[in-house]
């Protein structure tokens, strides 16, 4: 079984999350509290689970390797998107919807590295499928489902810890590349990969400061366009949870 990109079950594929979300949010809507909190654990931890024996199938075949560590963008928001369910805290509810939502379709719309299996069968392109599949499904249960009441600390929170795995990224980029001969390409910050920005990647050249290098003008603009479309998508969640709280106080 081989993917093909732009068949019909790629776009199927696309489409699967939303559609799962979808059934889900009108089997739970009218539930209680309880049961949401319930089924947000159980897609929680599939979420978390995927990542986890993923990393142990790639361990096993390979031992320590670059995809272990979990600093790739969508390695992250397996995780964070599978905590904010199981913890249910706001910060990550939202850092789910507003970092790892986007990414995570992009990664099933360019979804070319599942191209390269030979089979689908493989636990890495499994992991792959269900990964993003599952990324999608708990941040918009987080935030259409739980409907937690946002407020400008959360954002300050999510922004912060964002930042933070980002330049640990830049770090780990460089250091495990001169260190242990790796080749990781964390958050896309190394090279334009997987990002719509390659014309920003070559107009500057990469500076070098001994073993640590980055691309200042690529790595600042990324950064920017992170800022601006996580603050926007933050108010925008804001917007639909008071909205569809405003409509259960009605039905209420």
């Amino acid at each position: 079984m081989v993917f093909k990109l732009w068949s019909i079950w790629h776009f199927i594929y696309m489409l699967s999350p939303f559609i799962a979300f979808a059934i889900i949010y009108f089997l739970v809507r009218n539930r209680s509290g309880k049961v949401k909190r319930i089924v947000g654990i159980v897609l929680g931890s599939i979420s978390v689970l995927i990542l986890v024996v993923r990393n142990i199938d790639i361990f096993a075949r390979s031992g320590w390797d670059v995809e272990i560590i979990p600093l790739q963008v969508c390695h992250i928001g397996s995780l964070i998107s599978g905590l904010a369910l199981i913890l249910r805290k706001k910060w990550l509810i939202s850092t789910s919807f507003c970092f790892n939502l986007i990414p995570a379709f992009l990664a099933m719309l360019f979804a070319s590295s599942l191209a390269n299996y030979d089979t689908l069968l493989k636990i890495r392109a499994q992991a792959y499928i269900w990964g993003h599949f599952f990324i999608i499904v708990c941040a918009l249960y987080g935030i259409l489902v739980l409907l937690p009441s946002l407020n400008k600390r959360d954002l300050i929170y999510s922004i912060s810890f964002v930042s933070a795995s980002s330049f640990v990224a830049i770090i780990c980029n460089s250091a495990f590349r001169a260190l242990l001969d790796w080749t990781p390409n964390y958050f896309y910050l190394y090279d334009y990969k997987g990002t719509p920005l390659k014309f920003l990647y070559n107009a500057t050249p990469t500076s070098h400061y001994g073993w640590f290098s980055i691309n200042w003008l690529y790595t600042i603009t990324l950064f920017v366009v992170f800022l601006l479309v996580f603050v926007g998508l933050f108010f925008l969640a804001r917007l639909i949870v008071m909205k569809l709280q405003g409509q259960n106080k009605m039905r209420s």
